[in-house]
């Protein structure tokens, strides 16, 4: 069984180069630096077009299980680079859009 951490976000406009930057920042991060992501299966990111609130940016990072997930959160978020990355993500969120954040785990 696996678990998916899902969170969802608005960007404002005009900022959408910006966050698609961050986030290949992000991944280059995450590539250079493997041992900082052990725990991490995989993540990827959406754009929603459909339903919901379209444009909304949808996030998924998947784990084996909760304390992998856990471990993986207090490492990657004590480390300068990905604070300043989520510093300056928080600054071109869209705070008007809902910001969501949910557990999903696999069922079959």
């Amino acid at each position: 069984m696996s678990f998916v951490f899902v969170l969802t976000y608005g960007i404002k406009d005009g900022k959408r180069a910006e966050h698609l930057a961050m986030m290949k920042k992000f991944l280059k991060f995450k590539k250079a630096d493997p041992k900082v992501f052990e725990g991490l299966i995989s993540w990827r990111l959406f754009e929603q077009k459909y339903g919901g609130v379209a444009g909304t940016y949808v996030e998924m990072a998947e784990f084996k299980s909760m304390e992998d997930m856990e471990k993986w959160e207090k490492r990657i978020f004590e480390l300068k680079e990905i604070k300043e990355l989520v510093t300056e993500l928080n600054k071109i969120k869209d705070h008007h859009t809902p910001i969501t954040q949910s557990i999903w785990n696999t069922v079959l």
